[in-house]
C-alpha cells in the first residue's frame, strides 16, 4: 500500500511513523521546512517540501500511484483542495480528510470526500463515554503500530499544572488530541497550559504511557 499524507504536523508525523513501521510506502508533502528537516531525519520516508495544494508537489510525492490520500493539516480549506486534486487530478481511490471546524464536516462529505474525520466529534464522543475515575484509562487499542488511546485526569499534585505544553518534555512518539476542562472540549497546542482536573485524551505507544502517567497524574 501507497500512502501520501499533506500535513507532516504531530498528527501527520505519527500517523506516517504508524504507517511505516507496518511496512506500508509512505510520503509526506509539508510547507514547512523545519517540519520537513525533522521527518526526513527520524523516517525512512519520502517527504516533500511544498505547499498539499500544488499539484506539482502532490505529483513528486507519487499522488498517482497512491492507493490512499489523508489531509491532516490545521486549514480545513488546504484539507479540502488537497483531497479534491488527488481525487480528480491523480485518481486516488480513497481519500480521508481531517475536519477541524464541525461545521465543514457534512460539506466535506457531500463534496466527495471517501472518509472525513473530525477532530472535535471523535474527541466528544470519546470524552462523553469515558468514565472520569482519576486514573489512566485505556480507550482504544491499535494492536498494529502498537498504538494506544488512553484518558485520564490531571491530579492536583502534577509537575505540569500552570505549564504550557511545549515546556512538559513529550514523548515524541505522544499526540495530545483533546482537552476537558469544565464541560468545554480543548484542542490542545504548545502553548496551551496545562489545569488540575483536566481531562486529557492522549495518543501514544504502549512505552509511553508510563511517562504520561508520571507527567500528568504524578
Amino acid at each position: 500500500m501507497y500512502v501520501v499524507i499533506v500535513g507532516g504536523g504531530r498528527t501527520g508525523s505519527f500517523l506516517a511513523k504508524s504507517l511505516s513501521q507496518e511496512g506500508k510506502k509512505v510520503a509526506v508533502v509539508e510547507s514547512d521546512k523545519d517540519l520537513c528537516q525533522s521527518l526526513a531525519e527520524k523516517l525512512d520516508i519520502l517527504v516533500i517540501h511544498g505547499d498539499g495544494t500544488d499539484a506539482k508537489y502532490l505529483e513528486d510525492a507519487g499522488a498517482a500511484k497512491a492507493d490512499v490520500f489523508v489531509a491532516v493539516t490545521g486549514e480545513d480549506k488546504t484539507n479540502l483542495v488537497s483531497c479534491q486534486m488527488a481525487k480528480k487530478n491523480f485518481k486516488v481511490p480513497r481519500t480521508i480528510v481531517r475536519v477541524n471546524d464541525p461545521k465543514n464536516e457534512a460539506v466535506f462529505k457531500d463534496l466527495g470526500i471517501d472518509v472525513v474525520v473530525s477532530t472535535v466529534t471523535a474527541a466528544s464522543i470519546v470524552l462523553k463515554n469515558a468514565v472520569t475515575s482519576g486514573e489512566l484509562m485505556t480507550l482504544l487499542t491499535l494492536k498494529e503500530g502498537n498504538v494506544e488511546m488512553v484518558e485520564f485526569v490531571v491530579h492536583e499534585n502534577s509537575s505540569a499544572i500552570d505549564k504550557p505544553i511545549a515546556d512538559l518534555g513529550l514523548p515524541k512518539d505522544c499526540v495530545l488530541t483533546a482537552i476537558l476542562r469544565e464541560g468545554h472540549i480543548i484542542f490542545p497546542k504548545g502553548k496551551t497550559v496545562i489545569k488540575a482536573g483536566d481531562s486529557i485524551v492522549a495518543l501514544t505507544t504502549a512505552e509511553r504511557i508510563r511517562k504520561l502517567e508520571k507527567i500528568f497524574v504524578g
